[in-house]
């Protein structure tokens, strides 16, 4: 059985040598309140910003590290982080920059030879609004593929417990599942890097199966999920759930 591998990664030594990005590293570090074992630690703070200097974005980035981007945001957020932003903003300028994402502003002043009339030629973009509308359309991205790994997560712990449809999902998409990680609902190995594409055959095998339903076509098992759960906490006296974006990501087990 084929088996998908990802692109060749360049180490954090090498990347740190780079006489560019090495003044970027200097930040102060962000101080989490809570200590977690896979956190960002402010060696793994400094490795994010190498790479996004030497990637352009933070999907490539944090993809490259095994993480998720929203911890990386929740960084980026951080009241007191504002060294790291400003490393975090310059390294994106720079890889960017190496990465050719962005285009040369429209030429914007007078052309030799031609006398012009009226209201004077408008002012290039701000490279700062450039920065961010590519870091919205990154964080869009970024949220769009985790929500849909989240539902895939789903449905590989539904049918982790039959050999057949294991023996199906597996043929039919050519990918390795590790079956106990989906029967205790964690992140496959190709989740920090492959982009889920709603064209193959594993997330067509999600919204079939109903877990695409507030998306796709079909029954809505994410909706029979949130009112089984609504339905427990009502028997215990408590109040329903926000389901709101944030309380999604905690059941499918994202990282915040």
């Amino acid at each position: 059985m084929d088996t998908v591998q990802p692109p060749e990664i360049p180490d954090f030594k090498s990347l740190a040598a780079d006489p560019e990005i090495a003044p970027l590293l200097a930040f102060e570090p962000v101080v989490r309140k809570v200590k977690r074992p896979n956190g960002w630690t402010p060696e793994l703070q400094r490795e994010l910003i190498a790479r996004l200097a030497a990637t352009g974005t933070l999907q490539q980035a944090v993809w490259q590290m095994g993480k998720h981007a929203t911890g990386a945001e929740g960084l980026y957020k951080v009241p007191s982080a504002t060294s790291f932003r400003q490393s975090w903003d310059a390294a994106v300028i720079i890889g960017r920059r190496r990465n050719h994402l962005d285009s040369a502003p429209p030429f914007a002043g007078p052309v030799p030879g031609i006398t012009r009339r009226g209201k004077s030629a408008a002012p290039p973009p701000d490279l700062g609004d450039s920065i961010a509308l590519a870091r919205q359309a990154d964080e869009a991205r970024d949220s769009i593929s985790e929500k849909l790994l989240g539902c895939r997560r789903l449905y590989l712990q539904e049918i982790s417990a039959s050999p057949g449809k294991r023996a199906a999902f597996e043929i039919l998409t050519r990918l390795p599942i590790d079956w106990d990680k989906a029967e205790r609902l964690e992140p496959q190995d190709d989740e920090p890097w492959r982009r889920p594409n709603m064209r193959k055959p594993d997330m067509l095998l999600t919204a079939e199966n109903g877990w695409l339903g507030d998306m796709a076509h079909g029954e809505d098992k994410m909706a029979e999920l949130r009112a089984a759960v609504d339905a427990h906490r009502a028997e215990q006296g408590l109040e329903p759930v926000e389901w709101g974006e944030s309380a999604e990501n905690k059941t499918k087990g994202g990282e915040t």
